[in-house]
C-alpha cells in the first residue's frame, strides 16, 4: 500500500496515510482537528532500481561512453 501525503483544508495540518491504489481518501479525517476531506498533496518519490537498470543497459549499449 502506498503512503500518501495530505493536508487539512481547515487547519493546514500535514499528515501521511496508507491507502490502497484505488481507495478514495473520502473516509480520512484530520488527526489534528477532525475535519474531513483532506487535500491530497503531490509529492516526489525516490527509487533507485529503475535508474540502476537504465545505467546497466546504457553500459551494455554504449560501453565507450563509460571508459
Amino acid at each position: 500500500m502506498p503512503l500518501y501525503d495530505f493536508e487539512c483544508r481547515k487547519c493546514q495540518f500535514k499528515f501521511e496515510a496508507f491507502l490502497k491504489m484505488k481507495e478514495a481518501p473520502d473516509a480520512l479525517t484530520c488527526p489534528e482537528c477532525g475535519s474531513d476531506k483532506p487535500q491530497k498533496l503531490v509529492t516526489a518519490f525516490q527509487t533507485n532500481s529503475w535508474s540502476s537498470f537504465l545505467d546497466t543497459m546504457e553500459k551494455k549499449v554504449n560501453p565507450q561512453k563509460f571508459k
